[in-house]
């Protein structure tokens, strides 16, 4: 399967053709790779997907779609800035999406012209296979995930109240200012 490092503005693919040929190849972008090949395969960068995918760490299998998303769905997008983003679309609309990340407060509108592709499955910490069309953990954690949304803001504010006296808690131990 292909592999592909995002490095410079560049995706460099290493393709295994046979046994003894190995060749790379070079891109300018992701949509260039899913427009040749129809699959993705990677790690991502950023954290507004946590806590399902982690930065650097879970190796996404992003693939090319004609097809309407549908709502859970995880497209790959361009956003205004010319910028790759990964979230999950909460609505659905004629025109458009409504789509949001998982550690967000904020909701984007993208039509289907700016959607690159769909998120097909990941390796968890490069081990475990996660497959969404599959698994049933991850489609009730994509319900509740997008269920919550009217309360995420307290829920986000919380979770930083806690990791903030978590970390000041641990501090003092280690300095034992107990």
């Amino acid at each position: 399967r292909p592999r592909s490092l995002f490095a410079f503005g560049k995706v460099v693919l290493s393709l295994k053709h046979s046994d003894k040929e190995n060749v790379m190849e070079e891109f300018n972008s992701m949509k260039e790779i899913l427009d040749k090949y129809g699959k993705y395969t990677g790690l991502t960068k950023g954290i507004s997907m946590q806590p399902m995918i982690h930065q650097g760490k879970d190796n996404i299998i992003v693939v090319k779609t004609n097809e309407r998303l549908k709502k859970y769905d995880v497209p790959v997008y361009i956003n205004s800035k010319g910028q790759y983003v990964m979230h999950r679309v909460v609505e659905v609309h004629d025109d458009h999406y409504i789509i949001m990340g998982d550690n967000c407060n904020y909701k984007e509108h993208v039509t289907d012209d700016k959607i690159c592709g769909k998120l097909v499955g990941y390796y968890h910490f490069g081990k475990k296979y996660i497959d969404l069309e599959k698994n049933i953990g991850y489609k009730l954690y994509s319900r509740i995930w997008v269920a919550l949304i009217p309360i995420r803001p307290f829920t986000m504010f919380l979770n930083r109240c806690l990791n903030f006296v978590d970390k000041r808690t641990f501090k003092r131990y280690i300095s034992g200012t107990e």
